[in-house]
């Protein structure tokens, strides 16, 4: 795995990690780019399913999210780990690419980056698609490159409004992403 822009993670203060999401394998991915910040992730609750994975990652306290409705106590407990100052990692998308191309951004990142105001580290991945695409089983073969983007300030965001706001923080990523398609092919 390459990774580039290790320099752009901020040390402290609440930040909103967001990135687009090709695999299963993205969580561990993006964990291992951003290893000199530590963080809590949000992933869909129906994952807690299996005794093992639920326990491995209530142990790196991964915050459970029910999808289809808003769920509260998650974005609570995601806006309240947040103010505190720490890191969150989410895949904005909402679920994984099922042709390898970025899908539309679901709200819960704005509605979290505005109640915080956390900073918004956008981070692109590539190949991870194709070492384990949707629906079938990992080929664990293929480059796979992570590029961290610089940081957005919540009140630039906020200045841009929902909309604008969120189109920033999308181009970012894509961009992260054609980055890291370049450098692997």
């Amino acid at each position: 795995m390459r990774t580039k822009g290790r320099d752009n993670v901020p040390r402290t203060g609440p930040l909103l990690v967001v990135a687009n999401h090709q695999s299963n394998f993205d969580p561990a991915i993006v964990g291992s780019a951003l290893l000199d910040r530590p963080f809590l992730g949000i992933a869909r609750e129906s994952l807690f399913g299996s005794k093992f994975l639920s326990w491995f990652m209530r142990g790196f306290g991964v915050i459970a999210l029910k999808r289809g409705e808003s769920d509260v106590v998650a974005i609570r407990k995601a806006i309240i780990e947040l103010q505190a100052g720490r890191g969150i990692m989410m895949f904005p998308e909402g679920t994984r690419t099922q042709d390898g191309t970025m899908n539309d951004f679901q709200r819960g990142f704005w509605l979290l980056m505005k109640k915080s105001k956390a900073t918004v580290l956008p981070v692109g991945l590539d190949g991870a698609y194709n070492v384990y695409p949707m629906g079938s089983k990992p080929t664990l073969k293929g480059k796979i490159a992570v590029a961290i983007g610089k940081p957005i300030t919540a009140e630039l965001l906020l200045e841009l409004g929902e909309e604008d706001g969120t189109a920033v923080v999308r181009a970012s990523i894509q961009e992260l992403v054609d980055s890291c398609t370049r450098r692997i092919s």
